[in-house]
């Protein structure tokens, strides 16, 4: 029985490639195991992407079997289909030479996805001995692709990994040195502290930004200066990222100039000097931030209603602004108003941002009520 149901497996598998390539036949197997694999190599033939990325995940599941079909499957026209396989191809072809060959192909890949997938295979399969390989692609067209090669080099390459990873934080490709800036943070490489200044000055803005974001954990308060002459770049991401890192320094000092940041003429840069100024319990700003409760943008009145219920009682002035907030288009911003005066009044109405128009009608009527009843007792009475 065994041995017939073997046969109907093989001739299913020349029917497959009748028309095709011509390919051998599968070696005699035996076993459950080895029924599953024939009839997935027989599947890798098959129309429909679903069936041959099923037969892939069976394959791989027998890495002694894999390796040869998985090559032979890598020249299909399919791009997503060679992803999954240089994929699986990592996963089973570690130290096998011909699956090193096969990957080595696919990094010439027209297709990004597949280049991206043959590299991070790599980085499981294969040693040192491919970096020669690899190093051609920190030039691809790709940037993905240029941070992908920079890292798998610094993986297979672990005794020159510091000295390459400091030599590309001056690669003519942004996404290369923004690359090693991140690698060298993440293993706190005494090396990065020195390299910083010329980095807060790089011509790309997303390297510049990075190197905001290093500065306080390689510095710590001493980098508020360099941080607050950030604020005045001509990049607003660059900016932005600035008013984030002295909100997590805690940097109370900064306090008039974050104000200074409401008035950006970028949108996001706007919205984390409001998100700033509420995490460092800044007083002197509540006025400004209810003034951004009736901004035009969305993200604004969010960040102003959540900014300003972290003051608690100490804005209650906000709470009228705040309550003409739960009629806003935006149920988001109806919810975080609604927490806001939750926190402010230290009350609950059971206000549903997600509610009918008549439920928020008499919730907001109730908060109304809550708002007048916490007002102070006129004298003499």
């Amino acid at each position: 029985m065994e041995r017939g149901w073997l046969a109907v497996l093989v001739v299913m598998l020349a029917g497959a490639v009748c028309g095709g390539e011509a390919t051998e036949a599968p070696p005699p197997q035996h076993g459950e195991e080895s029924h599953r694999v024939v009839e997935a190599i027989a599947r890798l033939k098959l129309p429909d992407r679903r069936d041959r990325l099923q037969a892939l995940d069976t394959i791989k599941r027998f890495p002694d079997k894999a390796v040869p079909w998985l090559i032979k499957a890598a020249r299909n026209d399919d791009s997503v289909f060679r992803a999954r396989v240089a994929n699986a191809l990592g996963l089973v072809g570690k130290g096998d030479r011909d699956a090193v060959w096969a990957l080595g192909v696919l990094l010439r890949d027209p297709d990004t996805f597949v280049r991206r997938e043959a590299i991070a295979a790599l980085g499981q399969a294969a040693d040192a001995a491919v970096v020669p390989q690899l190093e051609p692609l920190l030039e691809d067209a790709s940037e993905a692709v240029r941070a992908d090669a920079a890292l798998a080099i610094a993986e297979l390459q672990p005794e020159r990994a510091a000295e390459r990873l400091k030599a590309w934080l001056a690669h003519p490709h942004a996404r290369v040195r923004r690359t090693a800036l991140a690698e060298l943070l993440r293993r706190k490489d005494p090396a990065l502290a020195a390299a910083l200044p010329a980095l807060l000055k790089d011509k790309d803005p997303g390297v510049r930004g990075a190197a905001a974001a290093a500065l306080p954990q390689v510095a710590g308060k001493e980098a508020v200066p360099a941080l607050v002459e950030l604020l005045g770049d001509a990049d607003p991401y660059v900016r932005a990222t600035a008013v984030v890192a002295l909100k997590d320094l805690r940097a109370a000092a900064t306090i008039p100039r974050l104000i200074e940041m409401l008035a950006d003429k970028a949108e996001d840069v706007q919205a984390e000097a409001v998100s700033a100024l509420g995490a460092l319990q800044a007083r002197n700003a509540i006025p400004a931030l209810i003034g951004q409760l009736t901004a035009p943008s969305r993200q604004l009145r969010e960040r102003a209603a959540v900014a300003l219920g972290l003051f608690r009682e100490q804005a209650r002035a906000a709470v009228p602004g705040l309550i003409l907030l739960l009629g806003d288009a935006d149920e988001g911003v109806r919810q975080k108003a609604d927490l806001a005066l939750r926190l402010i009044l230290r009350a609950n109405v059971g206000f549903q941002a997600a509610g009918s128009t008549d439920h928020r009608r008499e919730a907001t009527l109730k908060w109304h009520d809550v708002w007048r009843k916490a007002q102070p007792s006129p004298k003499g009475k």
